[in-house]
């Protein structure tokens, strides 16, 4: 398995998101970083919950059934993620 952080780390203008993304993680302002990912987290922990009120015992044999049903698509959130949360940080980055 390839090293996640070196993925691309000698295409430096056509890195794939999720390479950018930890490029822009490691090199940007620890606190902008620190504050933005806690607010990710949050955001992240209240979305959870919810489905766990909702699938109740169901939750995780749900949350595998779509990453394997959805692959293409999960792969696809993912990026998007990637590539929004390097927005994100880099329009507040100074």
């Amino acid at each position: 398995m390839k090293d996640l952080l070196n993925i691309d780390e000698n295409d430096i203008l056509t890195g794939s998101p999720r390479s950018k993304f930890y490029d822009m993680l490691f090199n940007a302002n620890r606190n902008l970083v620190t504050d933005v990912m806690e607010g990710w987290i949050e955001r992240f922990a209240a979305m959870e919950h919810l489905l766990r009120c909702e699938l109740g015992d169901e939750f995780e044999t749900r949350i595998q059934e779509i990453i394997y049903e959805n692959t293409d698509a999960v792969e696809e959130g993912k990026n998007d993620f990637f590539i929004g949360k390097v927005g994100e940080i880099l329009s507040q980055h100074e």
